[in-house]
């Protein structure tokens, strides 16, 4: 688990701390990756930006590999592709890093739209980004994606707006009716699980188990702890064509088994 984690420090220091979880040292980055978006320790989005850029990079040639550069596809048809799958990936997280835009921002979101309208529509190279949005009808990325944000920051996850932009509060906004289905916790089932916290578990018979990824390959393991101690540990080196899923299951299968032969020998 410790060479899986990254750590990036926010306060502006010359040295960053040094940080060990049971004697192992946990990397720095520069940007970690959360939820689908980069965060870098200057609290910028470039990085954010730049993987943005690879992806729509990869897309475009996946569209251009698919339609036979969108010859054989009608106008609307790539016109609803664009809008349905490449803008929808771009806009993954822009609630975060798009809905005040700066200059920067907006310059690298054109560059990365451009590609895409000249194979839509079909334009040589030197026609203008703003010629071919018009032609179109699709609008600069970055007005687009600050569009829905100011929705999403409104009426999804009620932020105030800045005065210049809206008045209104949202906390006067009407919340949609979500019907009258029972909430699961009040009314449980007899055979449901408890939702209540048992605590801590620091006796008895406790295993752990996982499967993971990593740079160095694909493996399982799972321990057994006996109140404080590790009494039995196994691991396996998987391929690197099987998936996580496989090899978390196959720590579980072998943590079930083993658990099996415990409760025989008591």
């Amino acid at each position: 688990m410790v060479e899986k984690t990254n750590y990036i420090p926010i306060r502006k220091l010359v040295r960053g701390p040094n940080i060990r979880w049971q004697g192992e040292r946990i990397k720095r980055a520069h940007a970690i990756k959360y939820l689908g978006v980069y965060i870098h320790e200057k609290m910028n989005y470039n990085t954010h930006l730049k993987a943005q850029s690879t992806r729509a990079t990869q897309l475009y040639e996946n569209l251009l590999r698919i339609a036979g550069k969108f010859r054989r596809v009608p106008l609307n048809h790539r016109r609803t592709l664009y809008k349905t799958v490449i803008e929808r990936e771009l806009a993954h997280g822009s609630v975060a890093w798009c809905l005040e835009p700066t200059v920067r921002i907006a310059r690298k979101l054109s560059t990365i739209q451009r590609p895409f309208l000249l194979a839509i529509s079909g334009a040589y190279r030197t026609t203008s980004t703003a010629a071919v949005q018009v032609i179109l009808c699709i609008p600069p990325l970055h007005l687009q994606l600050q569009r829905e944000d100011r929705g999403t920051a409104l009426f999804r996850l009620r932020l105030p707006l800045s005065t210049n932009v809206s008045d209104i509060d949202p906390s006067e906004i009407e919340e949609k009716a979500t019907g009258w289905s029972p909430q699961p916790s009040e009314h449980l089932i007899p055979n449901q699980i408890p939702l209540d916290d048992g605590g801590n578990i620091n006796t008895g018979l406790r295993i752990y188990s996982d499967g993971s990824k990593t740079e160095k390959g694909m493996g399982a393991a799972f321990c057994d702890l006996t109140d404080v101690n590790i009494f039995h540990r196994w691991s396996a080196r998987l391929s690197l064509r099987n998936t996580v899923f496989q090899a978390e299951i196959l720590a579980l299968l072998k943590a079930v088994e083993h658990a099996v032969a415990s409760q025989l020998k008591n």
